[in-house]
């Protein structure tokens, strides 16, 4: 239920509930220290007020993770759309994921599934993306982290997006390169 792995279905309608218990557990444990501190001194003036109140530094990290997956959660992979694609994918070994969700300080770029097959890295907007803006996002990174000759196709359209898996020869068998531009996609989404 709480598995953190980018790429796999569901992700972003589990992160929302992992990012939030830790967030609930790290501000109980802060609480707890700064009580222990004031009840055996008698006053907030201590050692553990201070590690409290440094405690808080991750708590509040967490807050804004957790805001931005519940942000997140919504374009999510729906169920149907990932059976879909699961059974159009059968017997392909290629590097495929879901409920990616890329940031960049001007837009954000949420998209239900993609994947990476000989030089190129397809992937299926929401609909809700800027498939040229999205694009060129993906490019600049893969450009910085010296992955070359790689095409970025995003499709808003999910029937083109499942021949685009059905093309994918069955004997295919993933490259380095192309497992590292999927661990780049990965990394590089929320």
């Amino acid at each position: 239920m709480f598995s953190s792995k980018k790429g796999l279905f569901g992700y972003l309608k589990k992160q929302p509930v992992r990012i939030g218990l830790l967030t609930i557990v790290l501000l109980i444990g802060c609480a707890s220290v700064f009580l222990i501190g004031f009840f055996t001194t008698g006053s907030s003036k201590n050692i553990l007020t201070v590690i409290a109140v440094l405690g808080m530094l991750p708590v509040a990290k967490f807050i804004v993770s957790f805001i931005m997956y519940v942000k997140a959660e919504k374009y999510s992979c729906e169920k149907s759309i990932y059976d879909e694609i699961e059974a159009a994918s059968s017997n392909r070994d290629f590097c495929r994921g879901y409920d990616f969700y890329l940031t960049s300080y001007s837009t954000n770029y949420p998209l239900a599934s993609a994947f990476v097959h000989d030089g190129s890295v397809i992937a299926l907007s929401t609909g809700k993306t800027d498939a040229k803006s999205c694009r060129e996002h993906i490019e600049k990174y893969l450009s910085q982290n010296s992955i070359e000759g790689f095409k970025v196709y995003i499709l808003d359209n999910k029937d083109k997006y499942l021949e685009r898996i059905k093309s994918v020869d069955s004997d295919y068998q993933k490259s380095e390169i192309d497992l590292k531009a999927y661990a780049l996609l990965k990394s590089i989404s929320l």
